[in-house]
């Protein structure tokens, strides 16, 4: 009889072994599966594929993306791209139903055209693509990204996608069958090997000896052997018998275990509060590759326009008070008067960087960078600021002169998490942006400002002195009256990493030379006033307006350094006759 069942228990062990390991190989289903988009009646100009189609903690899905002729897939933060978007009309891909293995699809109707999306600042990189696309999956760095599909904006974007992805279906009864397999094969071996063991009779003991016999016969030999070839079998396939507690101490009484599980529920129910207290992380709004593309396009684009003095070339990179400035420097130099050419923007190095970080889609944004065009200490930098209007604009300079002598910049890497925007009328600054720049125009505009304290020593500072001096002196029976104000829509600011600000700002300078009655006709001081002025002599008073931009460090509250400029430059604007008062 033992033979018998020690036979059928391999027969079954191979049996389930074979099945087992089948399911494991000749008819495990396939490693990857594809799902497919469902169909849409209406087309859109845009496509979004949200993060949510990546299973998290698996192997980056594959996408098989085709369209109708030309497009573009533009990776960007999801917020990024959900305000990109904005209210046009879009199928939006949000997920994988990985038991169907179809993809989670909806459109949302809106706007029917679009820019085309293709190359914007905003996006981290766009691939281009002609019919068909495969895009493997991957995030350039933490966070949420999305992928913007587009044709041109105004033609159907792609909406026929399928993803591949790691297939997640198993054979539930591969293991077991293999571990009951190992189990019955083992067993059915030992009983076969198995045999029983008389113990020697002794002399004094002949009929216990007997019945000891009798009864290992009639069971516990069975019984025991049967265990040990359990056990044995167990520990050949190496799985252990869930029998003991997992805690070392058992609870001693209902009690007990009912404050653990009140101990673990109130554990449970403070986490989302404590997550809820947690701010969003936040990330650079700009990459470092980002950020020398953007820059090497705008060097390009501004240099093109510096070469023919064409103010339609500064559109795409250029506005605020770096372009008026420039614009007015291309008139002076298309009406062929000498003047110095702009100065030529070089971007190759970036010695810091002033990229603020964000945990949403806040525009406008603002960037400040110091550029050179090589690494030699001895190249005099470019201090720049760039501003993104909104998610759909390029960034744009508004701010570009060379640094000041003995002016320094802070040593800034891009994605710095203590860089933040702010605003003019920022907290926690020996001065707010505002009120710097309103001291700054009295100090220069009066040498004896009471604010000239809180300003460090600037050669910049000097020569408008000093020029304020020579030109008053020059005027003769005239007077000169100078006055300034502060254009509040240019100004920027940007946090640093030990708690101060860099603002960048726009002062305007007016120079009236009021003549007296008796006076000789006020005359031009050179070829550029006169051709301003529209003649070389004035009967009248005469206004003179120039632009400053300027760039300035604030330090942080209680700190003693003083306000430093870092850049500055003076740009003639206007020569006129005024009425006299």
């Amino acid at each position: 009889m033992r033979k018998v069942i020690s036979v059928i228990a391999i027969l079954l062990g191979a049996i389930a072994l074979v099945v087992g390991i089948g399911q494991k190989t000749f008819w495990a289903p396939p490693e990857t599966v594809t799902a497919s988009m469902p169909e849409f009646k209406e087309e859109s100009p845009l496509t979004v594929i949200q993060p949510s189609v990546q299973n998290p903690g698996s192997e980056p899905v594959e996408l098989v993306i085709t369209g109708k002729g030309e497009f573009t897939a533009s990776l960007a933060r999801s917020y990024d791209v959900e305000a990109w978007v904005g209210d046009a009309a879009h199928v939006e891909l949000t997920g994988v139903d990985r038991e169907n293995h179809q993809l989670i699809a909806e459109r949302i109707d809106g706007e029917k055209k679009t820019p085309n999306p293709a190359g914007d600042d905003l996006f981290f990189d766009s691939q281009k693509a002609d019919g068909t696309m495969t895009y493997r999956w991957t995030a350039p760095d933490d966070g949420d990204w999305s992928l913007l599909l587009a044709a041109d904006g105004t033609k159907a974007a792609p909406s026929e996608i399928s993803v591949t992805y790691a297939n997640d279906d198993a054979m539930p009864w591969a293991l077991p069958l293999i571990i009951i397999g190992a189990l019955l094969l083992v067993l059915g071996v030992a009983l076969l090997v198995m045999r029983v063991i008389k113990p020697a009779k002794s002399a004094n003991s002949g009929r216990r000896a007997e019945t000891a016999v009798a009864n290992t016969k009639n069971g516990p030999t069975k019984q025991n052997s049967l265990a040990v070839a359990a056990v044995l079998a167990l520990a050949v396939s190496g799985i252990s018998v869930p029998m003991a507690p997992t805690s070392d101490k058992p609870s001693d009484s209902p009690k007990a275990s009912e404050s653990a599980s009140a101990s673990e529920s109130a554990s449970a129910s403070a986490k989302p509060s404590e997550s809820t207290a947690e701010e969003k992380p936040s990330y650079p709004v700009l990459t470092e590759e980002q950020l020398q593309r953007v820059l090497s396009d705008v060097e390009k684009q501004i240099g093109k326009a510096d070469e023919k003095n064409t103010k339609k070339d500064l559109d795409s990179r250029a506005s605020g008070a770096f372009k008026d400035l420039r614009t007015k420097r291309y008139d002076i130099l298309n009406d062929k008067i000498k003047i110095a050419k702009p100065l030529a923007l070089k971007t190759s190095v970036i010695r810091s960087a002033a990229v603020p970080n964000s945990s949403e889609a806040k525009f406008p944004r603002v960037i400040t960078v110091v550029t050179a065009k090589d690494s030699d200490p001895a190249t005099l930098p470019i201090a720049l600021t760039l501003q993104q209007n909104s998610a759909r604009d390029n960034y744009k300079l508004t701010f570009a002169a060379q640094m000041l002598p003995n002016s320094t910049f802070p040593g800034i890497a891009v994605g710095d998490p203590s860089v933040t925007q702010l605003d003019a009328n920022a907290e926690g600054l020996k001065v707010k942006p505002k009120d710097a720049l309103t001291q700054l125009a009295d100090v220069l505009t009066n040498e004896k400002s009471k604010h000239k304290d809180n300003f460090a020593e600037s050669e910049f500072i000097k020569a408008i002195h000093s020029g304020q001096k020579a030109e008053q002196k020059d005027a003769k029976e005239a007077k000169v009256k100078y006055s300034r104000t502060v254009t509040d829509k240019d100004t920027q600011v940007v946090s640093t990493p030990d708690g101060g600000a860099i603002v960048t700002g726009r002062l305007n300078q007016k120079a009236v030379f009021e003549r007296t009655e008796d006076a000789d006709p006020l005359e031009s001081a050179d070829e550029l006033t006169k051709k301003l002025l529209g003649s070389s002599t004035s009967n009248g008073n005469v206004e003179i307006t120039y632009a400053e931009p300027v760039m300035m460090y604030i330090p942080a509250s209680g700190n003693d350094d003083k306000i430093q400029l870092v850049a500055s430059e003076v740009s003639l604007l206007s020569v006129k006759q005024v009425e006299e008062n």
